[in-house]
């Protein structure tokens, strides 16, 4: 490694998989080394980074005593969340400024998180543990005013409302591109990104008609559920009138077409997102914001290279 150069690794865990990222640092530029569909042990200098799943994350926005420091903010959301949730198990936490004068706090109990670095066989404290969604929205180009970013990943998928870089509500949706993939794999015998990657004029048609032939179900899901996330903001009351935009953060071509070119009742809100890095075909869109997130641990990142 050479001098003022950096590593950062990440590892990307779902459904009892491991892929593993490394790419150096230097000059505020990500070079990826090398890609695995498995776990590979880190050095111990390396800065590292996972994935952690939702389901052992809980959020809240809290008013918080104005402080210049961190970690007596932490603290300050630690005290209060011990009180209005009655909790006496050591937590980890994070906090992100909200609108308002509020913090977005996240928080899970450290028992919780042991144990999911247990499942992959883990044994190691990473410096970086970050959701995904969050990781897409990392290099996703924010836009001023009230915008809904519709995130659909591969393994998770979610709803963030954001008025400016501020995030005032966070939604889980029940639609994965695994999903969506599944079907086009049963049809075809390719995975969707197989396909979009081949060239293969005959096979991307083929997978242009089946996620067609489902695109409503899934607009169907989407729209219900950002209706359901702007009417459960509670840092500021808003309708879909008073939305500027409905941002698609989706890493596959043909679904983010055949939903952009749908007719329905948001059509006109609806845009593609701009990213700010550029995507790599073998690398999903949470796995480079894990190395962005990983990166901005040694200072500024301006791009991500292979």
């Amino acid at each position: 490694m050479g001098i003022f150069s950096y590593r950062v690794v990440t590892y990307n865990l779902n459904d009892g998989q491991i892929n593993t990222t490394i790419a150096n640092y230097r000059g505020g530029k990500l070079r990826i080394k090398n890609y695995y569909p498995q776990f590979v042990l880190a050095d111990p200098e390396d800065i590292t980074v996972i994935n952690i799943p939702w389901d052992i994350i809980q959020m809240t926005f809290l008013e918080l005593p104005p402080t210049k420091k961190e970690r007596d903010r932490i603290r300050a959301a630690e005290l209060e969340i011990r009180r209005i949730y009655n909790l006496s198990e050591d937590l980890i936490i994070s906090c992100i400024p909200s609108a308002f004068g509020k913090c977005l706090v996240f928080f899970l109990k450290k028992s919780d998180f042991f144990r999911f670095l247990s499942s992959y066989n883990i044994d190691f404290i990473p410096d970086v543990a970050y959701p995904n969604i969050l990781a897409e929205l990392l290099i996703v180009k924010k836009f001023p005013g009230r915008w809904v970013y519709v995130v659909l990943g591969e393994h998770t998928s979610g709803i963030v409302i954001m008025n400016r870089e501020h995030i005032l509500n966070v939604r889980m949706i029940d639609l994965s591109l695994n999903e969506i993939n599944h079907i086009v794999k049963e049809e075809t015998g390719f995975e969707i990104f197989e396909i979009e990657n081949s060239g293969n004029e005959e096979l991307i048609g083929q997978a242009k008609k089946i996620v067609d032939s489902i695109t409503y179900d899934i607009l169907g899901i989407i729209g219900r559920e950002v209706i359901i996330s702007i009417n459960t903001t509670e840092q500021e009351k808003l309708s879909i009138e008073m939305v500027d935009g409905i941002s698609l953060v989706c890493r596959s071509s043909i679904i983010k077409e055949a939903i952009l070119s749908a007719e329905f009742d948001f059509k006109s809100k609806l845009s593609e997102a701009i990213l700010t890095l550029r995507p790599h075909p073998q690398l999903s869109l949470a796995e480079l914001g894990l190395l962005y997130r990983g990166g901005l641990e040694l200072g500024k990142v301006k791009s991500i290279t292979w």
